[in-house]
């Protein structure tokens, strides 16, 4: 049997974690604005996960799904299946990069058009995320939050 050393503290209370833990308060907060932003899409039938998606493929066409999963945080293969209902939806097109077996991604003519409609939408919702939040507040907010996920992602 092993025992306790003296450096070791004590195993935080479950409330304790509750009001601590990073990854729940994050997962908490990402869901309720998951939630505002599908809101607000709803009529464009995207969801925001497919949205930024195609925005990520609008804002700088990727030479592979692996290099749009670094851009956007995302495990490859939950990506390659929001991937491959934007295709079946015709919103996206795969084309060779010449880079191996790597294929690129754009958008199709009927995903810019979504892609637009969808935009109204977001605009909306990001609006009224701000006026709940505060503008200035987000704006802060989220530059801490673009570097904390850097330090994150490398110590991973």
């Amino acid at each position: 049997m092993t025992t306790r050393s003296q450096t070791t503290p004590p195993a935080p209370a479950p409330e304790e974690v509750g009001l601590h833990c990073a990854a729940l308060h994050s997962r908490v907060f990402s869901r309720l604005v998951t939630r505002l932003f599908n809101n607000r899409l709803a009529d464009s039938g995207l969801r925001i996960t497919q949205f930024s998606v195609l925005n990520a493929i609008k804002a700088r066409p990727p030479e592979s799904i692996f290099q749009l999963a670094e851009l956007l945080g995302m495990e490859r293969t939950s990506l390659q299946r929001t991937v491959d209902k934007l295709i079946e939806k015709g919103l996206v097109e795969t084309q060779p990069t010449g880079k191996k077996r790597s294929l690129g991604l754009t958008l199709t003519p009927l995903g810019e058009t979504s892609y637009q409609q969808a935009l109204h939408g977001w605009q909306d919702a990001q609006q009224h995320f701000e006026s709940l939040v505060g503008a200035a507040n987000w704006e802060q907010i989220s530059r801490e939050l673009r570097g904390f996920s850097r330090q994150v992602k490398q110590t991973l």
